[in-house]
């Protein structure tokens, strides 16, 4: 018999290059949320039955802060949910979320959230093309002032 079960991560610390100003550049803190769900054995009696959470927690940690710098978060949550439904077959649906910490005074953190099935995601994949979960490997340079920096 199988059963739902969700991995759910809350606020886990990364850097990751990514944003479009110059002070971005280099890895930034930001936390990550996520919660994935898969059908999987109600019983399971081996890790190979279970929705195992553990490669996911290592390419967020080891993996993914080595890639080259991203623009924009947008980006980055379409990266993390393709990781997500490419690490398990099972999986059914992801919410993700990537947070700033510097982005302003008056929050604790600032980022961007998306919720997606399996097939909304694949349908995505196949009318924008593959290129948009791939790193960009040259940075964008605006000149314009940050909009939400902090400032001393």
């Amino acid at each position: 018999m199988n059963t739902t079960w969700t991995i759910k991560i809350e606020r886990m610390e990364i850097h990751l290059p990514v944003g479009i100003y110059a002070d971005e550049l280099e890895p930034q803190p930001l936390w990550v949320s996520l919660t994935a769900s898969a059908t999987a054995s109600a019983s399971p009696r081996s890790i190979d039955q279970c929705f195992d959470y553990e490669p996911l927690c290592h390419w967020l940690t080891h993996v993914w802060p080595r890639t080259p710098h991203t623009p924009l978060l947008e980006t980055r949550i379409n990266q993390l949910l393709g990781l997500v439904f490419g690490l398990d077959e099972r999986v059914e649906n992801v919410w993700a979320g990537l947070y700033k910490h510097r982005m302003s005074r008056q929050a604790v953190a600032v980022g961007i959230e998306r919720c997606t099935t399996r097939v909304e995601f694949e349908a995505q994949q196949c009318t924008a093309g593959a290129a948009m979960t791939r790193p960009v490997a040259n940075p964008v340079n605006h000149e314009r002032e940050p909009y939400a920096a902090i400032t001393p």
